[in-house]
């Protein structure tokens, strides 16, 4: 369940911390978002940033090891081989539900465009960065937390607004992407909870053509694979050319 009031509270204690370190919160990457998952999973400063088998963990807490990584999971895949030897490892991914971007006159403080804000339904991304670490999905003591984010997009400038467009003008502007709510957590510990990606509709035996129809959006590919990996479906022979899958479970 999502204690909101704790997210507020995780989030601000990162703003400090951004401010105390470098006078002002914008930045160029997603710091502010790593930092305020981190202090809302493993709240304790005094657990973070553990050393365990040469590598450094997020955080370390009674629930195990934390990791939280924000793009390309791809790059944990050493250390999660040594952390899972060790530990229970939970990586946190977050993912955003909501985007919007405001633009604000770095020297008055004033908001002088908001673009309103849009939905992010796709799990597209979501499902290529599980995949980069497939190798390991199996692994009984990883867990992982797909944190589903409103996030605004802060762009701070001086003149006049810059148009993001030109990688030149994006280059004069520094930008946050600042997490406002928590919505929902997609939480995947055993193979049943993988189940929740299956598409309705699906036929008993079905091709990818079949699934991905089923799916309705990009990645499903990633998804069947995915859920091929952690066995929840699995292949059965071929129809002409294509490979024929059902369900395991």
């Amino acid at each position: 369940m999502i204690d909101e009031t704790r997210f507020s509270q995780a989030v601000e204690t990162a703003l400090q911390r951004e401010r105390g370190l470098h006078g002002s919160v914008g930045t160029q990457n997603e710091k502010l978002i790593h930092a305020a998952l981190k202090n809302y999973y493993a709240p304790f400063s005094d657990e973070q940033e553990i050393k365990i088998g040469g590598f450094f963990a997020d955080a370390v807490c009674e629930d195990g090891i934390f990791e939280i990584q924000t793009r390309q999971l791809y790059k944990l895949k050493e250390k999660l081989r040594t952390f899972l030897e060790f530990s229970r490892v939970t990586v946190v991914y977050p993912s955003p539900c909501v985007l919007g971007t405001v633009y604000i006159n770095e020297q008055s403080g004033e908001i002088v465009k908001e673009v309103k804000p849009r939905k992010m339904n796709s799990l597209l991304k979501t499902f290529e960065e599980i995949y980069s670490i497939r190798e390991v999905l199996n692994n009984e003591n990883l867990r992982i937390i797909i944190a589903r984010l409103d996030v605004q997009k802060r762009v701070y400038f001086n003149g006049e607004i810059p148009d993001m467009r030109s990688r030149r003008e994006r280059k004069k502007c520094r930008a946050e992407k600042f997490p406002l709510k928590l919505c929902n957590e997609i939480i995947l510990e055993t193979v049943y909870d993988y189940t929740k990606f299956l598409p309705d509709g699906l036929p008993e035996e079905f091709t990818k053509k079949e699934f991905c129809a089923a799916s309705s959006e990009s990645g499903s590919s990633l998804r069947l694979e995915i859920l091929r990996t952690v066995g929840v479906i699995e292949k059965t022979g071929k129809k002409g050319n294509a490979y024929l899958y059902k369900r395991s479970l």
